[in-house]
C-alpha cells in the first residue's frame, strides 16, 4: 500500500492532479475519463489520487471550484466611477472576454457543459463567476445614473444582463461553433460591436 504523501509538497501534488484532470476531462469527457488516465497524465500512480480525492466526483468538484474564473474576475480593475461609460464598459468587456476565452477557463467550461448533458447535479459553472461581472456592472451603472451620466430610466440590472448575454453568445459562437464571421474580431473589436448597440440607449440624447 502506498504511503501517505508528506505534508510538504502535498498542495503542489494536489494542484498537479487537478490540472491533469482538467486536461483529461476536456479531452475525453468526465464519463469516459478514468483515474488511470488522470494518473498517467499527471505522471503518478492511480492510487495516489485517492489520498487527495475520495472519488472522481470529488475531483471534478475540485476542478470546478479551483479552476473557475471566479478568482480571475476578482482581479478585474477596480471600478473607476469617474470613467465615462464607453471607456469603463469597453474595459470590463475586454477583460471578461480575455478571461473566459483563455485556454484554462474555456477547457473548464467545455468540460462542465458536456457533463451537464448527462448529469444535472453538476454545479452550474456560470453561477461561479458571471454574478461577479453582473455585480460590477450594476454598481458602476447605479453610480453613473445617480450622477446623471446615464439616463434616469436605465435599469442597471437589465443593462448588465444584456451585456453579459451578448458577450456569452459571442463566446459560444467563437469557441463552440467556431464561427469564422466572429472569430476574425479581436476582443477589443467585439466589445466595440456590443457597445455600438447598447450605448445609444444608455446615454442621454445630445
Amino acid at each position: 500500500m502506498a504511503r501517505r504523501p508528506k505534508a510538504e509538497g502535498s498542495e503542489d501534488r494536489r494542484e498537479q492532479i487537478i490540472d491533469a484532470a482538467l486536461r483529461v476531462f476536456a479531452r475525453k469527457g468526465v464519463a469516459r475519463a478514468t483515474n488511470k488516465d488522470i494518473a498517467r497524465e499527471a505522471g503518478i500512480t492511480p492510487g495516489l489520487i485517492y489520498y487527495y480525492f475520495a472519488d472522481k466526483d470529488a475531483l471534478l468538484q475540485a476542478v470546478i471550484e479551483s479552476r473557475s474564473p471566479l478568482r480571475l474576475f476578482e482581479q478585474l480593475a477596480p471600478e473607476q466611477s469617474d470613467a465615462p461609460p464607453p471607456e469603463f464598459l469597453r474595459a470590463i468587456l475586454v477583460q471578461a472576454l480575455t478571461i473566459i476565452e483563455s485556454e484554462q477557463v474555456f477547457s473548464l467550461i467545455r468540460t462542465v457543459l458536456s457533463e451537464l448533458l448527462h448529469d444535472s447535479t453538476v454545479p452550474a459553472l456560470p453561477a461561479l463567476f458571471l454574478p461577479q461581472v453582473i455585480s460590477r456592472l450594476k454598481r458602476y451603472l447605479h453610480l453613473q445614473r445617480e450622477k446623471g451620466v446615464v439616463r434616469a430610466e436605465v435599469d442597471p440590472e437589465e443593462v448588465a444582463q444584456v451585456l453579459l448575454s451578448a458577450m456569452m453568445g459571442l463566446v459560444m459562437r467563437r469557441q463552440v461553433l467556431r464561427d469564422a464571421s466572429v472569430l476574425r474580431y479581436s476582443h477589443e473589436e467585439l466589445a466595440s460591436l456590443v457597445l455600438k448597440t447598447v450605448l445609444p440607449g444608455l446615454l442621454p440624447a445630445g
